[in-house]
């Protein structure tokens, strides 16, 4: 530890689903750990039955604690929202509720709630009010150091004195506007990554979640980590252009496409209030497309669209799946929030019109994919 200064802590209230009896005794393990180096944590198993019950105990607790550890699984997170039967984790539910209430009562400004997971897999289980605070992953004694770091309010470096000023000289400053804009679609990572389907989530108190879901997934990531080291959390200037377009296209089977591509306009928008100026200039961009082709009846477009039109915004989010679509995995800790989603129909595109490659793309021969296969075989 170093001589920074040290908040003082109060009361750590620790959020748990009991998953198993493991899982269990390694939430006891983490409270008696911290407890043992100063950390005041309260845990259910600490308590015999409080006389008040168990929820307004825990209504109490989380109301007067200082921080809150919420420790992320797979089962935390279906009971928190709700997608296991009505009788199972009961109390997580409560807690996931005053969580949710808490958040909304300090206007998203989270300072209270702090995620934890026992193992790197539990990151893709962190609910989505808590993806944008910093998560501890305590596998390894450097990462329980550093959640300890986080209880005392000690940052990970002590921030030296300001020097002085020095004279710099002047240097004339060239930006290259082909430079700056960079193609968003890094083609041979995107080769690599083979993009296989769309998926859509949707959550009762979020913004609906748009998957991009690639059959490999560290190239697929190394997508979304360049879009957000470029864009951060929210494309602010909405660079990143979205369309989903539905109608009959020659040579493909019906339903829909999404098309990802750049919106040009605010590319230049970004430009100028960086005070640069545009001046003559060309470039080229690729763009990327995926046909998907659900049963007619398929609800999940339908339900996003609802969704999306109730919060406004979206979770642009990553996802990985089998070649025939199927065990499709979403990984939100690398979202890319988004506000703008063009919902169009083929018929009402123009040529020359930016989406009007989606409009040839029934010409290329593509080859099959496990689901096309499927379908084809189906037909016969």
């Amino acid at each position: 530890m170093n001589d920074a200064k040290i908040t003082e802590v109060g009361e750590v209230f620790v959020s748990y689903s009991w998953d198993s009896e493991e899982h269990i005794k390694e939430v006891l393990a983490l409270s008696n750990r911290l407890r043992a180096d100063g950390i005041d944590c309260v845990l259910d198993q600490y308590e015999v039955s409080p006389p008040e019950g168990w929820p307004r105990w825990m209504d109490r607790k989380i109301a007067g604690a200082s921080l809150v550890l919420v420790v992320c699984t797979e089962t935390f997170l279906n009971r928190v929202m709700g997608r296991e039967s009505p009788d199972k984790g009961l109390g997580v539910k409560w807690e996931g509720n005053l969580i949710y209430q808490h958040l909304y009562n300090q206007g998203a400004d989270n300072q209270k709630f702090v995620p934890v997971v026992m193992r790197n897999s539990d990151r893709n289980f962190i609910p989505v009010p808590l993806q944008g605070a910093s998560f501890f992953n305590i596998e390894t004694d450097e990462g329980y150091k550093r959640l300890h770091r986080r209880l005392l309010g000690v940052p990970q470096a002590e921030k030296p004195p300001l020097g002085e000023h020095k004279a710099m000289p002047k240097k004339e400053v060239k930006t290259d506007f082909v430079t700056f804009i960079e193609n968003p679609i890094d083609i041979p990572l995107w080769e690599k990554a083979e993009w296989r389907a769309t998926a859509f989530r949707g959550w009762e108190n979020s913004p609906p979640a748009l998957g991009i879901a690639f059959l490999n997934p560290e190239p697929a990531e190394e997508i979304f980590k360049q879009w957000l080291q470029r864009y951060g959390l929210r494309d602010e200037f909405e660079e990143l252009r979205i369309s989903i377009i539905e109608g009959d296209i020659v040579g493909e089977d019906p339903r829909y496409t999404v098309h990802i591509t750049i919106e040009l306009e605010n590319v230049i928008k970004r430009y100028e209030k960086a005070g640069l100026q545009l001046g003559d200039a060309s470039f080229f961009t690729a763009t990327r497309m995926n046909r998907m082709t659900p049963a007619s009846d398929s609800p999940y477009l339908a339900r996003f669209k609802e969704s999306y039109t109730k919060h406004g915004e979206y979770l642009l989010v990553p996802a990985t799946c089998k070649p025939d679509g199927s065990n499709l995995q979403v990984a939100p800790h690398l979202a890319i929030r988004k506000r703008v989603l063009y919902f169009r129909n083929a018929k009402d595109i123009p040529e020359n019109d930016i989406d009007s490659i989606v409009l040839h793309m029934g010409a290329q021969h593509r080859p099959l994919t496990e689901y096309g296969k499927f379908l084809e075989k189906k037909r016969r």
